[in-house]
Parts: C-alpha cells; sequence; structure tokens
C-alpha cells in the first residue's frame, strides 16, 4: 500500500489547486515575485538586526524594553493574524501586498525622522513595530495565497524552493550590510534602507500582471465563521495539526533565544555590530545551500521525511549558541544558525508546499492565517519570556533555555500519523474537504 493510499484510508483527503504548465508569462511573473520577495526580505533582515541595536546602543534600552520591541514586530499576528486570513480572502491578493508594501515603508520612515528631532523613544519603536507587524501579516497571508495562483499546483515545490532560496540569500546579505550600515551610518539611517527596500518591492508586485477575480458577494467568507473555519481545518486534521505544533513550540522557544543572543553579544560580550551581523549571516548561508538541494532531496526520501527529519537533525544545534565567548567561540553562532538555516529550509518548503496544494484556493487564505497565528503568534510571547528570563538568569540563560524548548520541537511529528508516511498525501478530486479526527 502506498503512502497516498494508506493516507487515504486514514480520512486524509486533499484538494489542489489545478495544475498547469509554465508559460511566459508564469515565468516573468515568478520573477517579479521572486524580486519583490528578495527586496522586501532584504529589507526585513536589515530591520531585524538594527531595531534591537537601535534600542540597545542608541536609546540605552533593558533588556525587557529590547524583548518588547522584538515583541511588538509580531504581536500582529496574534491580534489580527485570523481576521487577516479572512479578508484577504475577500479581496486581490496583488493589491493587498502592494499596499502593505508602501504602508511598512511610510512607517519605517517615521524612525529617522524621530530621530533627527530627538524624539526618538523606545515606545516610538514599539508603535512602528506593530504598525509594519499588522502590514507583515497580511502581506505574508496574501503572498502566500496568491503563489499557486501565479505558478498552479504542479510547480509550487519548485516556487517554494525559489522563494526561500530569495530570502535565503537575503539573509546572507542584509545582516551583513545591516551591520556595515550602522556602524557607518547609525542604526536610524540605516533603517531608512528599509523603507525603499519595500518602495521597490511595491513596484515588482504591481507589475505583475497575473489578475485575479474578485469571488462573487455570496461566496465571500463571513469573518466569524471564515475564522472558524480555518482554525478548525488546521487543529482537527491530523497531518496539518502536527506540523502546526512543531511550528509554534520552534518560533516560542527561538524568539526567547534569539532575541536575547543579540543582547548577549552586543552589549554581554561588547561583539561590534559588523561582527554581529557577520555571525548572523551564518544562519541564511545553511538556508542558501539547502535551497540548491532541497527539491532533490525531498523527491529523494519524501517530502514526510523530510518535514520529520529536517527539525530533528537541526534544531538540537541551537544549544551551541549559548555557549558563546569571545574568540574562536563566537563561531558557535555561525554553526548553531548555519544548522538551523538549512534545516528550516527543507522543512518549510515540504510543508508549505503540502499545505497550498492540499487546502482548496478559496479557504487557502484562511487556513494560512490561522498557520500564522499559532506559528508566528509564539514570536512576541517568546521574546517577552526571553527578556523577563534574562532580566533574572541573565541574557545566556534566556538563550539556553530557549534553545532547549527548540531542540525538542521534532517530538510532535514522531507522536503524529507523520511517522508512518514518506511522502504527504497529493491532491484528489475537488470537493472534498481535509478531514477531521
Amino acid at each position: 500500500m502506498t503512502a497516498r493510499d494508506h493516507a487515504l484510508r486514514k480520512g486524509l483527503v486533499m484538494v489542489g489547486p489545478p495544475r498547469s504548465s509554465a508559460g511566459a508569462g508564469e515565468v516573468g511573473a515568478l520573477r517579479l515575485l521572486l524580486t519583490a520577495q528578495a527586496l522586501s526580505q532584504l529589507g526585513f533582515r536589515l530591520l531585524g538586526l538594527a531595531m534591537p541595536i537601535l534600542a540597545t546602543t542608541t536609546l540605552h534600552a533593558s533588556a525587557f524594553e529590547v524583548s518588547a520591541v522584538a515583541a511588538c514586530q509580531t504581536a500582529a499576528f496574534l491580534v489580527v493574524g485570523l481576521p487577516a486570513g479572512v479578508w484577504v480572502d475577500r479581496m486581490r491578493k496583488r493589491t493587498v501586498m502592494v499596499a502593505c508594501d508602501l504602508g511598512r515603508a511610510v512607517a519605517l520612515g517615521s524612525i529617522p525622522v524621530a530621530w533627527t528631532l530627538g524624539t526618538l523613544d523606545v515606545l516610538h519603536l514599539c508603535a512602528v513595530s506593530l504598525v509594519t507587524g499588522v502590514l507583515t501579516v497580511f502581506f505574508d497571508v496574501a503572498e502566500q495565497s496568491y503563489l499557486p495562483h501565479v505558478v498552479g499546483g504542479d510547480r509550487l515545490v519548485t516556487a517554494n524552493a525559489r522563494l526561500t532560496g530569495v530570502e535565503e540569500v537575503a539573509g546572507v546579505v542584509g545582516p551583513s550590510a545591516g551591520g556595515l550600515l550602522i556602524q557607518v551610518v547609525s542604526a536610524p539611517l540605516a533603517i531608512v534602507a528599509t523603507a525603499f527596500g519595500y518602495v521597490w518591492s511595491a513596484v515588482c508586485v504591481a507589475l505583475i500582471r497575473r489578475p485575479e477575480p474578485l469571488p462573487p458577494r455570496k461566496d465571500r467568507p463571513q469573518l466569524l465563521r471564515g475564522i472558524a473555519e480555518g482554525v478548525r481545518l488546521v487543529t482537527r486534521d491530523a497531518l496539518l495539526r502536527p506540523i502546526v505544533l512543531c511550528s509554534t513550540t520552534l518560533t516560542l522557544f527561538w524568539s526567547m533565544s534569539y532575541a536575547m543572543l543579540l543582547v548577549l553579544l552586543a552589549r554581554d560580550l561588547a561583539v561590534p555590530a559588523t561582527t554581529v551581523g557577520l555571525l548572523l549571516t551564518a544562519g541564511s548561508l545553511g538556508g542558501v545551500l539547502a535551497t540548491l538541494v532541497v527539491r532533490r532531496l525531498i523527491d529523494a526520501v519524501g517530502d514526510a521525511t523530510a518535514v520529520k527529519y529536517s527539525v530533528a537533525c537541526g534544531a538540537p544545534l541551537t544549544l551551541l549558541a549559548a555557549l558563546v565567548q569571545p574568540g574562536w567561540r563566537l563561531g558557535l553562532v555561525s554553526v548553531s544558525l548555519f544548522g538551523l538555516g538549512a534545516a528550516l529550509v527543507v522543512y518549510n518548503v515540504a510543508q508549505v508546499s503540502f499545505r497550498q496544494r492540499a487546502v482548496p484556493p478559496d479557504r487557502l487564505g484562511r487556513v494560512n492565517a490561522a498557520v500564522r497565528f499559532f506559528a508566528w503568534g509564539a514570536r512576541p510571547v517568546g521574546s517577552l519570556c526571553g527578556g523577563v528570563l534574562a532580566e533574572v538568569f541573565g541574557a545566556r540563560g534566556a538563550v539556553l533555555t530557549g534553545a532547549v524548548g527548540t531542540s525538542l520541537a521534532f517530538l510532535w511529528l514522531f507522536l503524529s500519523p507523520l511517522r508512518r508516511l514518506r511522502t504527504l498525501p497529493t491532491g484528489t478530486p475537488a470537493g472534498e474537504p481535509l478531514a477531521a479526527t
């Protein structure tokens, strides 16, 4: 019995978007989407370094205040994460993405202005982080829901691998370039580069000529009913549920570690911003190398196997980050991030592609939003917990606690029906819902 037959006997019936062959228009649309993603991610990575360092060095914020800034960047996933999916399903995804890019650029532009006027404080950083976080929620949900419309169901793994590749390349360039910019022109002015990245991203998305029809008014989901349906599909499905639990655990504990790792390096060990940026590029370098082989790896071992063992092998390496010290042991951060970055690329390409082909297109926004509500909504909680732990046990203690939790996230996968599968179910005749257990 094949893995697919076994899954179908368990009631794991999936639906996917129609298959399509690649044409010139599709290739051009994907190229623009890749460019937009590269620009957006480059700005995002630079921002992820600049905001904590700005709070730590320029504003002399405490560890808890730094964690509060980090938490505000992702708190929107808890506040608007669920309704965002319903709203996105009511609108054209491309329009949502353009509006979000421009909104983020405007919000970030207020930081250098306030710094120039001498009014910049931690509260301002929190407010900007919250606004950009809300817009990021809508952008990410719209992008994941728009991709199947751009490339069709049969090229999702390849398209996701390429999108992940540009994200990881941006991750290599972003922290190192960000560290250099911060050291040369200061953190507030470095954020200007992030704003320009979002503007350019908006232009690229606007140039994509893959128009979407608006859903008929009678078919547009009601808010509360749509939220409930998205949560139900995610929490009751035998395969989606353990994946979401694993992602949420990873995000919760690694967020606890990551924000305080920056404090440990920049404040406690007095590592220069340029060096911090170079150390952080290792995670994205591992991701870049993983994107070169991820498609072949998934084809060789099966996507279910890739989902399980990528996390089981990569996440425990985060324990090395807690051992960082001046000198050669600074390299432990790079080794830790390199392994985790490579593992997460394999994990994300496999599980996101599965979700995009398994969920009916008219419900994909709600399901993507529900997944991000749980997985990304854990980030502000983890960041705040890391700040509390750092106040009591120091930044190193917070990093170690988060790494232990990150290392154990794979257990959700091995205690689920996924442990018996080599490949995840593919699309079946339309009209069948995701089955619940």
